[in-house]
């Protein structure tokens, strides 16, 4: 499983699920990410995991979407946070009835956690990880002397807007990492330059039909207080980055 699951597989593997219920469930998982403050990683890891089972699965009732959400994000725990078992404690005592229009949630108990993981590691051949926006993020945001600034909190938010989004899996996490930071860069006021790129072997022009496409998710969010991804990055914590404008790279160069 080198690869992310394609960007159409709900629509070839899972008929009972819709790409907005997947959308929903994503940022409700942000959200208890957010609450848990989990490693930035985890994330990334959880959604990989959820999009791998389903990927790779039997059809999924709509229903327990949930289950495999939360089930995911405690594999990622247990995978990427260290020191401590209360994040997957926790975990466990969040897989309950919450209320949240459009996907479907029904409640869990941990016995169902617990045998969801099972059949989760199973199907994706206890593969946990696949190379990640984040990390390249990271490398990106190093070249360009932006680490820990509202530079690199905007490119994260990108990615995180992406995340939610299944036709994003259409770009290689390299060409989303380089398409963010080169948007937040133009939007701060920072110089692109071509040897960013070719760091991590990303396209000119890969990258700026990328950048179009996290454009379009940058404006769809904006001002959507329901959409926690945007509420999130709202704050000034965060360098209140999903406030910042930012434009088309069809005319950056």
């Amino acid at each position: 499983m080198s690869q992310r699951p394609p960007a159409d597989y709900l629509e070839r593997r899972q008929p009972h699920i819709q790409p907005k219920s997947r959308e929903f469930l994503v940022d409700y998982l942000t959200e208890t990410h957010a609450e848990l403050r989990l490693h930035a990683e985890s994330l990334f890891v959880t959604v990989f995991l959820l999009d791998s089972y389903l990927d790779r699965h039997e059809p999924v009732e709509a229903r327990k979407l949930e289950l495999v959400g939360i089930t995911a994000m405690f594999l990622a725990a247990k995978y990427e946070e260290s020191g401590t078992q209360l994040p997957c404690l926790l975990l466990l005592d969040t897989a309950r009835n919450v209320a949240r229009g459009g996907v479907g949630l029904v409640g869990c108990t941990r016995q169902d956690v617990f045998k969801m993981e099972a059949d989760i590691l199973s199907t994706v051949g206890f593969r946990l990880t696949a190379p990640s926006p984040l990390a390249f993020l990271h490398r990106l945001a190093h070249a360009a002397c932006v680490q820990g600034t509202r530079t690199e909190f905007l490119a994260q938010y990108l990615l995180e807007l992406a995340l939610a989004e299944a036709s994003t899996l259409a770009f290689r996490p390299s060409t989303l990492s380089a398409a963010a930071i080169h948007l937040a860069l133009h939007a701060t006021g920072q110089p692109w330059e071509a040897e960013y790129a070719q760091l991590i072997d990303v396209g000119h022009e890969a990258m700026m039909t990328c950048g179009r496409v996290l454009v379009a998710l940058h404006r769809r969010a904006r001002g959507n207080r329901d959409k926690f991804v945007w509420v999130k990055w709202l704050k000034e914590k965060r360098g209140a980055v999903s406030g910042i404008d930012i434009v088309s790279p069809g005319g950056i160069s």
